[in-house]
């Protein structure tokens, strides 16, 4: 049914179930909604983005109004979990899962897994260690940090590349220019500080005084000042 869909069609797509679950259509609209988490990317690569941001975000409040779409939800997200644990294979899977996890504000399930597959299978933890680790920071597992993050200036240099193209990006959405910058820099200055604490924390005040200055040169932050205390 679906063929060649190019970007603009696949967002008409997704409207158009937008529209369907205003009109309370809600189970037709979860039918659609799976076959875009299924198929999208088959049908084109540049919605990568967007199926796992706005669509599952459409997704979630679809399942506030209609229950079964939210069951829908979770057994897609156990099923491609329990794949990972037995397979430990596909990247892509755990970029879903973890997607899935932050849209339902479970970002500990992340942590979990990426645990459960540390156990079984380390070399192929490092593989999924860019997803994962934004969670980590935030739970503050650096047990699990230590054995996967390498050199933190490594880290911090990714940060100051992602804060750039965010910006980049940002001046091109004129409409919304102001608040994209801000959330770029205050992601960048947050990050900044779990790099901090980590370093402090494994007893390399060192490193951590290096990412402290070199990330209050890209911007200055009271938070960055007041990282370390003397």
């Amino acid at each position: 049914m679906f063929v060649n869909l190019n970007a603009q069609e696949m967002q008409k797509y997704l409207n158009d179930t937008r529209e369907l679950v205003t009109k309370g259509s809600y189970e037709e609209a979860l039918q659609r909604t799976i076959w875009f988490h299924e198929n999208a990317l088959a049908k084109e690569p540049a919605m990568k983005g967007v199926r796992l941001s706005f669509a599952l975000s459409d997704w979630k409040s679809l399942g506030e109004v209609y229950p079964p779409a939210l069951k829908a939800l979770t057994d897609i997200r156990d099923s491609k979990s329990l794949q990972i644990i037995n397979s430990g294979e596909s990247k892509e899977l755990f970029a879903d899962v973890r997607a899935i996890n932050r849209t339902l504000g479970e970002n500990t399930k992340t942590v979990t897994l990426f645990e459960s597959v540390v156990e079984k299978n380390p070399q192929t933890a490092k593989s999924y260690w860019h997803y994962a680790k934004d969670d980590l920071f935030e739970a503050k597992r650096y047990d699990i940090i230590k054995k996967f993050i390498g050199n933190p200036m490594i880290e911090y240099s990714v940060l100051v590349e992602n804060r750039q193209r965010d910006l980049s990006m940002a001046e091109k959405m004129k409409k919304n220019e102001s608040m994209l910058k801000s959330h770029a820099e205050n992601t960048f200055v947050e990050k900044s500080l779990q790099l901090i604490q980590f370093a402090m924390i494994s007893d390399d005040k060192k490193t951590a005084k290096e990412i402290q200055q070199a990330a209050l040169n890209v911007v200055f932050d009271y938070r960055l000042r007041d990282a370390i205390q003397n």
